[in-house]
This record gives structure tokens, sequence and C-alpha cells, in this order.
């Protein structure tokens, strides 16, 4: 839709189409010789009959739709076709079916070696953008060429194999871009390497939503199986508000070893992270390795334990060397209870423990200090229904919900951000009391003043001094700031009410 402009108004134009005039395409070139038009999309349909037979069987295939091109007083008007009902793709359709058949027609085109997409799921439904994503990925393998593809939407992320991962970079504020291969393969060589890919790729066939979780989550929470899920899930949903709920993603990995796993990796995207474990966990190598490779660790192993050299493991060794005496089965489950129940008294050993498990609870990894989720919940089998009804009730795993629960708390930031604006106002009274020393203000001053009253009301008190008193926002009204001419900023903070 457009306007044309008269002298008596506009009179509103449906859009008839993308224009087939030489001149028309020239002069939309020579105004922007560097972009990119989507029509230039719209005109392989007409152009390239093999790509609008592509993007006719997709919507035929997928939706259902049939896509007629049609050519109306020199433009290209393409219409579409479902039941016994047509209608124009431009005038009638929803912009979703639009974009689709752009996005259709660029992977289809032969004229590229490389495409670069911004965010394609916009007005896409996610079902749409997947399966488009597919057709690239398989035109991209057939005729070896490269695409960019830059996304918000976690689906377009469903990741089963190791192998596909060198495809896939994370971009944060504040970092360079980093790989996902690099992120997990850097650091190892040979045998290593193959381990790791292999247990990578077995994670990811249990959970292939879970990179996609690592990366859109606000602070994805890693645990080691399903019924971690359901118990955290019930005490969420128990103890929690819904928007505290719904930005708390538990993320499946599989054990704790594959939970260390991909808590390194989280580090090394910059991924802020925590991550839930039972006991037997700091008895594991690999999750060993994982936690001495932070320098924060070791730190504390040495300030606080005197260890050196700062390993986990020689921290453990005499617990290990009672444990063997009392017999315990390489069972983690007994490893696990024996920690949390059967350490000797009148040693140090408990506090070696205790002392580990609140060093790696500062650094994101939760250990179960009963041992394992069973402990915690009180049951002695597991069991979806029994795990989820044992946290419906208050109990011991509330305490690891309070620990791992991403919770935007906005009051601090809004106290730090009035005071400013208030110490503003403050300033500018301060300022016109310095011209007119007598003057008594009822009201803000400045450019601003409209929107200061209403956030506080100013009230003289005379001998030169004045109160601000806040109206809003809500948790803060009737905080107040008294001041005069030559109040120092310091001094300039609010006050709760009398």
């Amino acid at each position: 839709m457009s306007f044309s402009n008269y002298s008596w108004g506009a009179y509103q134009v449906d859009f008839k189409g993308v224009p087939l005039g030489e001149s028309d395409r020239l002069q939309m070139k020579q105004i922007y010789p560097d972009t990119h038009f989507a029509t230039d999309d719209l005109y392989s349909l007409r152009e390239q009959p093999d790509v609008w037979l592509k993007v006719a069987a997709f919507l035929k295939r997928a939706l259902g739709r049939t896509i007629q091109l049609r050519e109306s007083s020199g433009y290209l008007d393409p219409h579409v076709l479902i039941g016994g009902v047509e209608y124009s793709l431009f005038r009638d359709e929803g912009h979703g079916l639009r974009e689709l058949v752009i996005l259709l027609a660029a992977a289809y085109r032969d004229d590229w070696t490389l495409l670069m997409v911004d965010e394609p799921e916009l007005h896409l439904h996610p079902s749409m953008a997947r399966l488009w994503l597919a057709e690239l990925r398989r035109e991209c393998v057939e005729r070896d060429k490269r695409a960019l593809v830059v996304t918000h939407e976690p689906s377009l992320l469903r990741v089963r194999d190791a192998s596909e991962l060198g495809g896939i970079w994370h971009f944060q504020a504040g970092r360079g871009p980093v790989s996902l291969a690099c992120a997990l393969f850097d650091r190892q060589r040979g045998e290593e390497t193959e381990r790791r890919r292999t247990q990578v790729s077995a994670t990811l066939r249990v959970n292939p939503d879970l990179v996609s979780q690592l990366v859109f989550s606000p602070r994805p929470v890693l645990v080691e199986g399903v019924h971690d899920v359901a118990a955290l899930s019930a005490s969420l949903e128990r103890t929690k508000t819904p928007e505290v709920v719904a930005q708390t993603d538990l993320v499946l990995c599989g054990s704790s070893v594959e939970v260390a796993l991909w808590f390194e990796i989280s580090h090394a995207l910059g991924v802020d992270v925590r991550a839930v474990a039972d006991l037997d966990a700091c008895l594991e190598p690999s999750v060993q390795s994982v936690m001495d490779s932070y320098p924060e660790v070791t730190r504390r192993y040495r300030e606080e334990l005197f260890q050196e050299p700062p390993k986990t493991t020689e921290i453990l060794k005499p617990l290990i060397v009672e444990m063997k005496k009392a017999g315990v089965s390489a069972s983690p489950k007994e490893k696990a209870d024996w920690l949390a129940r059967s350490i000797p008294d009148g040693t140090a050993h408990p506090l070696r423990k205790e002392k580990i498990i609140a060093i790696w609870r500062d650094h994101g990894m939760w250990l179960h200090d009963q041992g394992t989720i069973e402990n915690v919940l009180g049951i002695e089998t597991k069991g979806l229904n029994q795990a989820a009804q044992a946290a419906s009730s208050p109990g011991p795993i509330d305490a690891v919900v309070d620990w791992c629960a991403y919770e935007v708390d906005l009051r601090g930031d809004i106290e730090l951000l009035l005071n400013i604006a208030v110490e503003r106002v403050a300033h500018a009274l301060q300022e016109a009391i310095r011209s007119d020393p007598e003057a008594q203000f009822s009201m803000p001053v400045g450019a601003s003043s409209v929107a200061d009253a209403r956030l506080v009301e100013v009230v003289p008190i005379g001998d030169g001094f004045h109160r601000l008193v806040v109206r809003t926002p809500k948790p803060f009204v009737g905080y107040w700031l008294e001041f005069s001419r030559d109040t120092a900023s310091s001094q300039l903070n609010l006050q709760p009410p009398q």
C-alpha cells in the first residue's frame, strides 16, 4: 500500500506488485547501489524457472498452498491458491508467507556463494523457520556453498552431534565471537579429543536442545537427570513466582561427568551458569579436573585448606582412604551416602568435605549435602512421579531452588537511578536558589521540570531549605531529601519515610 499526494490531500493506492520495467529496476540500483532488495529474490521467481518450481513445490508440500506468478500492467503480482480461494501474495497475505517466499527464493538461487541472513525467524512459525533452514543446509551441502545465519530462535539450534558444532558461533556483548567447536576441543589433544567428542555427541542425542538452552537462557542450570528436573521444577513452581519459573531453565546433561563437561563449556563461552550434582561428583576425576582449572577455586584451596598442590584429589585423599577401609563399593550412590553420613568424627575429614562443598557452590557447582537427590527428597527409589510429589512439599530441595533460580530483582537499580534523578532535581533547584536566595519553590525547575514534577514533590520548609518527596515508584513513595543551596552533593541522599 502507498499514497499519492495531491494538493488537496493524500489518496491511498493499493500495492500493485513488483515493477518489471528495466527503468524501475535500474533506478532502484542507482539509488541504493550497495543494498540487496528482497525484490531481487522475487524477480528470480520469474526469471529462473527452477527457483519458482522449488519454491512452489515447498509451499505445496509444507503448507498446502499453490503459488502462481501473474503479471498485470507491468507488475509482478504473485497469487496464492488454497482450496477454491485465491488472493494476492502482496496485498492479502500475512507478512510471514511473503517472507518465507523470499527466503526460499534466496536459498534456491544459483548466483551466490555466500548468503547472509539476519533473524530469518521474524514473522515465521518456528516449524517453518526450521524447514527453511534445513533447505538452506541442503543447498549448501549439494552445491558447495556457505551461509551465515544470525538467529535468536532456540528451535533453530537443535544439535544432535558434535560434528555440527563447528558451524555455530556464540556472540556476546563485551566478548569476541566464540566457535562452539573451539570451546569444546581447543584444549584437548589426540585420544582425549575423540573421547570428549563422543561424550558430547552422546549428551546431544539425549538432549538435542542442550546447546540452545545454554546460549539463550538467562542463566542455565545444568542437572544430571530427569528426576532432578522433575524435583526442581515442582519446587520452583511451588516457591517462586511465574516469571522466575519461566526464566529458570533446567538443562538435562545425563550424569555428573556430563554436568561438569557442559559447565566447563559454558564458562569457555562466557555463559553465566549454575550446576547441580550428587555429592559423589567430587570423587570423579573429570569433575575434579574441571573445578581445579578455575583459579578462584585453587586460590581458596590454598588459603582455606592450606593445600599444596591445590588439587581436589589431594584434599580428598584421606577421605578416600577411610572409604576404602569402610569397604564402600564403587556404586556412586553408596559413595554419596558415605560422604553424607559416615565420615568419621573426631577428624578433619568433615571439614574438608564441607569446605569443598562451599568452595564449589560459590563457584556455581552445587553438591547435595545429603548425598543424592533421593536423599534430598527423602525417597527410597527413583521415579518421576515420586520426585515431583516429594518436591511438592517444603523440604531441603527448596534450598537448591533458592540458590539456582534466576530472578531479576530491579529494586536496587531502581533505587540507584531514583537517587540520581532526585539529586539532579536538587542541583537544579540549588542553582535557582543561588540566583534568588529568598525564593521559595513548590515545583522542580529547568527544562525537565514537568517530567520531574511527576517524580517528586517540592516542599519549601523555610530558612532556604526545601524538601523533595518521592511520588513514584510505589515502593519508594514518601522517601525524602532536604537540602539548601549549601548542601554538598555527598549529602544529597534519599531517606526512608519518617
